[in-house]
This record gives structure tokens, sequence and C-alpha cells, in this order.
């Protein structure tokens, strides 16, 4: 859903956005993330016009099909994402190289100026707000580092190692020490 900036009311613009799963997949870019949508999307966004700059809030709802970065199993997570930036022209951005972000820098993206894309911010919403480590659920054991068995399931009798491997090179230096 693609909204011209000057289709946009003095008063703003209110949208229903709903979309079913099937709309997750039809973007390739989508994919790389291993994130799928266990039930459709739906947004209320809010588009307000102050000069050439368009002020986005809104709330998204959605439950994302994820896989747990302890055991692997997939799970349900339920997103309620509220928004709240400005959309900025790209001649407005800034051309210098290195610029240090403040705060208030982060609630500001760019858009070409003309149209503003609602599938695209919904998408990005919903990626900024994935997990960067899902869990299923905090008590999550994990794999069993041997035999790779889900220890949620069914125990192991592996014998766990008493050190990490990371640290065998450091060993030494403990017997020169003493």
């Amino acid at each position: 859903m693609v909204i011209k900036v000057e289709d946009i009311p003095p008063e703003g613009l209110e949208i229903e956005f709903k979309q079913e799963k099937r709309w997750w997949k039809l973007e390739e870019k989508r994919q790389f993330l291993n994130v799928d949508l266990a039930k459709p999307v739906v947004a209320k966004i809010s588009l307000s016009v102050t000069r050439e700059k368009v002020h986005v809030t809104g709330k998204i709802e959605t439950v994302l099909q994820l896989f747990c970065a302890r055991c692997l199993e997939p799970f349900s997570f339920p997103l309620k994402v509220e928004m709240d930036f400005m959309l900025f022209p790209r001649s407005l951005a800034p051309h210098t190289e290195a610029v240090r972000l403040k705060k208030e820098d982060m609630e500001i993206e760019f858009f070409d100026g003309i149209e503003v894309d609602i599938d695209q911010i919904v998408a990005e919403q919903i990626f900024l707000h994935v997990p960067i480590k899902p869990i299923c659920k905090p008590a999550c054991k994990g794999l069993c580092p041997v035999c790779g068995k889900n220890l949620n399931k069914e125990t192991c009798t592996c014998e766990r190692p008493r050190f990490s491997p990371f640290y065998k090179a450091l060993k030494h230096l403990k017997k020169k020490a003493s």
C-alpha cells in the first residue's frame, strides 16, 4: 500500500492495515531472518504532514513464528508494536559521512518525499522488534552440547566437559604460574 504525500489531508489520514500471512512471503528480503507470521498483521496507522515531513504513529499487532535459540523448536511470539517517528525527505538527510547520532535522531527515517510505503513501514517495524535471541520460555534447557538431544523433552547421560574447549589453549598458563 503506497500513499502519496499530496493525498494526505491537513487533518491527517487514518489507515487500517490488514495483511494475511502470505503477504509476508511475497517479499524475498523477508526470508533471510527465518521469521514467519503465525497470524495476520493488523495495524492502525496515522499519517500527518508538517511541511515536507510526515509524522507516523500507530500500532501493529501480529503473532510471529520463531525458532528458539536454545532448543531450536518453533514457537509463537505475540508482537505488539507502538510506533511514533518522523519521515524526512532524503533531500534533508545529512550529506556528511560521519554523523554522531542523538537520541532524537533514532526517531527519524528518510523517504523519497513523494510516497509513503505502508508495507515497508510495517515490515521494518516488525523486523526491529524481533528479539535478537528468541527464547521459547525462560526455563528452556536447550540442546545437549554432546549428543544434541532437546533437554526439554528428554534427558541424556552424556558426560559434560568440565571446562570450555575455548580455554584449552590457556590451560598451560595455569600450570606455569603454580
